[in-house]
């Protein structure tokens, strides 16, 4: 189950037995038929994990390899018993996220092309036209404006810079990727919140992700620094980790609980004013999952708008790139008409 809709696929129909019912063990026997050798494998190695005594959430983390933040879902369901909706929201959002995937390849596929057309006409526009042209400026003693030449270094330059630009960033991302495992999560975390336009989406995913699993613990009755404890004690999310010993040290430092999300930049600054108004009236658990929802809802409509956005963009990039090419080889032409 390599593909996310496969997976997705998989842990909604498992949450949906277990609402029914089922047993864990059961649900997988059933979901789980003998129709390929893959799928034998596959369970065979969760049913011997479950009879090893692994958790739930480790077993489906190893052998689906499911995202890390999905996982830590999973691992707080164990505690707070919602075992059978989580599995389900966590299948629907994998069916999600792959079709938010394939909706982003659909819509940058073709200015893609598009873009990889303009590139190829520079590269023969430089090696084969502008040559001619410039002896043929030459003969004839044209000089070309000011304007006219920055386009033309330009458009002769520009196939330069683009290699450049995509071997730094090659190089960048592998270099990322190889010290990613020296660099603190936490220092990551920090970081990407503070990059402007993408903090705003990271910022709602923490305070989302965070204050419903802190709703769902408290509502099955598990106090405070307990729930902190249960989401520290998860090895998922190194930045919840993070988040919950920090607000358990201000605890135990006589803090109250909502002047301890201030000096945390992972979540929205309402998450504080929510934990304060939800403790004045007793409604805590009930007020985060509302947040938790509304956050979800904003991220949505944040993600999607962005969507709306990336094609025009492309497209416009394109059409002044076209442009710049069609000036290029037509106001020589005008000028020298204009001079005889």
């Amino acid at each position: 189950m390599k593909k996310s809709d496969d997976q997705g696929k998989f842990l909604k129909r498992l949450g949906d037995l277990l609402q029914k019912g089922y047993s864990f063990s059961e649900a997988i026997e059933f979901l789980l038929l003998p129709k390929e050798k893959n799928t034998i494998k596959l369970k065979k190695r969760m049913m011997g994990s479950l009879q090893k005594g692994e958790s739930i959430s480790s077993v489906i983390h190893k052998q689906l390899n499911i995202p890390s933040h999905v996982s830590a879902q999973i691992y707080f369901a164990e505690h707070h018993g919602q075992m059978g909706p989580t599995l389900s929201e966590a299948g629907n959002y994998l069916i999600k996220r792959r079709k938010n995937q394939q909706k982003i390849q659909q819509i940058i596929q073709y200015p893609l092309m598009l873009v990889i057309v303009a590139i190829l006409m520079m590269v023969l526009l430089r090696k084969v036209l502008f040559p001619r042209f410039q002896s043929l400026y030459t003969s004839i003693g044209y000089e070309p404006s000011a304007n006219l030449k920055y386009l033309l270094h330009f458009i002769e330059s520009f196939p330069v810079i683009f290699s450049s630009f995509l071997l730094s960033l090659i190089f960048s991302t592998i270099l990322f990727f190889l010290f990613k495992k020296r660099i603190s999560p936490i220092k990551i975390s920090i970081t990407l919140c503070k990059i402007p336009y993408l903090s705003k989406y990271l910022m709602l995913g923490h305070s989302h992700f965070f204050a419903r699993e802190l709703s769902f613990l408290l509502t099955s009755g598990v106090s405070i620094t307990e729930s902190l404890l249960i989401i520290e004690s998860q090895s998922f999310r190194p930045t919840l980790q993070y988040v919950s010993m920090k607000l358990i040290k201000g605890l135990k430092e006589g803090k109250p609980f909502h002047e301890c999300f201030t000096s945390l930049p992972f979540f929205q600054k309402e998450l504080s004013i929510v934990v304060h108004h939800g403790q004045s009236n007793g409604r805590l658990a009930e007020e985060l999952q509302l947040y938790s929802e509304i956050c979800f809802q904003e991220l949505e409509e944040n993600t999607n708008s962005l969507l709306k956005y990336i094609q025009p963009m492309i497209f416009t990039f394109v059409g002044l790139f076209i442009m710049a090419i069609y000036f290029s080889i037509m106001m020589p032409l005008f000028q020298m008409m204009q001079g005889i």
